[in-house]
């Protein structure tokens, strides 16, 4: 089974990470990845979450990130492949 760092560095250019915006406002970022949805699970999904974040906190040093809460993890295309995790970046000081 792929692990949530896998998923995270294989999907770097199509989740959005490759190109977060750089402005100093409040921002919300909105990843999609792509997970089978046989392989979804719930400690899956928060670990790529927490994964994310992790990255998100490097691309915003000295801002506050925070990922929003996993709801439901099949959501976007109606395939029932993608999930999309949401966070918030406060403005810079």
């Amino acid at each position: 089974m792929k692990g949530a760092e896998a998923y995270v560095n294989d999907q770097w250019d199509s989740c959005g990470l490759a190109t977060l915006p750089q402005s100093p406002d409040s921002q919300k970022i909105v990843l999609k990845f792509i997970i089978p949805a046989d392989a979804q699970f719930t400690g899956l999904i928060n670990h790529i979450s927490d994964v994310a974040l992790r990255h998100l906190k490097s691309a915003y040093p000295d801002r506050e990130v925070t990922a929003e809460p996993v709801a439901g993890s099949v959501v976007g295309d109606g395939s029932g492949d993608t999930i999309e995790l949401a966070y918030t970046v406060d403005p810079a000081a």
